[in-house]
């Protein structure tokens, strides 16, 4: 008879981590669809969406502090150093974000332009954390990182001509790889 288990791992293990990817997949799609809506409001804003890039900030600070957490609580590591770190990390975006867009408030940096470096900037901290605290922001900051570039080079092109297509592909994503799981023997 066939054991699916390691010695180190029972299957109630597998179903918990089954779960927690599962969570991690659907807060993706989230995540990639806040940003989706953070360019757009920038786009159409006449302040350029300020607000809405700093709350996202905050929403994506808040998803990992409390997934890191969920993930490290019961380990024996202290908790606080991990939250300091992520607390600090997502403070830096911030900071950098809102210089950002501090920048198209007096007209260094148009709207559009804003955009793309606060996509960027975010990108970026999704990539640092997914090195640093946790894998799964690392898939996130490659699509930051596409949108970003489509809107660089197509910016003469309808806004809904790359962010459709992205949005449609992250669902299809999430669809994907949560039907894959809900599958049953």
């Amino acid at each position: 008879m066939a054991n699916d288990t390691s010695p180190d791992r029972s299957p109630a293990q597998g179903s918990a981590e089954a779960s927690s990817l599962r969570v991690d997949l659907w807060l993706f799609g989230v995540m990639v669809a806040l940003a989706l809506v953070g360019v757009g409001v920038t786009q159409i804003e006449h302040r350029g969406g300020r607000l809405y890039w700093l709350f996202l900030v905050l929403v994506y600070a808040g998803i990992s502090i409390v997934r890191a957490w969920q993930r490290h609580r019961g380990e024996g590591r202290p908790l606080w150093a991990l939250i300091r770190a992520q607390a600090l990390h997502w403070l830096g975006t911030l900071v950098a974000i809102n210089v950002v867009l501090w920048f198209e408030s007096v007209d260094v940096a148009s709207r559009g332009a804003a955009a793309d470096y606060s996509l960027l900037i975010l990108a970026l901290s999704c990539y640092l954390a997914g090195i640093h605290l946790y894998w799964a922001y690392l898939p996130l900051s490659a699509v930051l990182v596409v949108m970003a570039l489509g809107l660089g080079y197509l910016d003469q092109l309808s806004l809904f001509a790359v962010v459709v297509p992205l949005g449609l592909l992250a669902v299809w994503m999430v669809a994907r790889r949560g039907s894959g799981h809900n599958a049953g023997p």
